[in-house]
């Protein structure tokens, strides 16, 4: 009979335990990077750090009518380290290694299906007694 997912875990965190790896009941966890935040060098406002850096572009031009470069040196290196990084963006591959289809191509293929289930679902013509 095969091993519930239960039984699987513990003999997991039982093996983690045995080999001294993750907590003190063999869980393992992983701890994540600290955001990356900089702040503006005229107003002294934080910001977050993200790969388009956004708000960081709409701070500059729209507060202080400057450049991105100007308010937050090095922010620039800083979103192409995140990009480098290899972190797919929301929505995007999920590392299935396949060909990524875009929303607009999967709504297409999606519309060609229902085309074919409603051409299948239509007769020629009234049927014969």
């Amino acid at each position: 009979m095969p091993e519930s997912h239960k039984a699987e875990k513990m003999r997991k965190q039982k093996a983690n335990r045995v080999a001294g790896i993750g907590d003190e009941n063999g869980r393992m966890f992983r701890v994540k990077d600290p955001v990356k935040v900089s702040s503006c060098t005229i107003c002294q406002k934080e910001l977050t750090i993200t790969k388009s850096n956004t708000e960081l572009k709409n701070h500059a031009s729209n507060k202080h009518d400057k450049t991105i470069e100007e308010c937050f040196p090095g922010a620039d290196a800083l979103a192409a380290e995140l990009i480098a990084k290899g972190k797919p963006a929301k929505g995007g591959s999920s590392g299935s290694g396949g060909p990524t289809i875009t929303k607009k191509e999967s709504k297409k293929n999606a519309a060609s299906g229902m085309d074919d289930l409603f051409s299948a679902g239509l007769s020629k013509g009234k049927a014969k007694k």
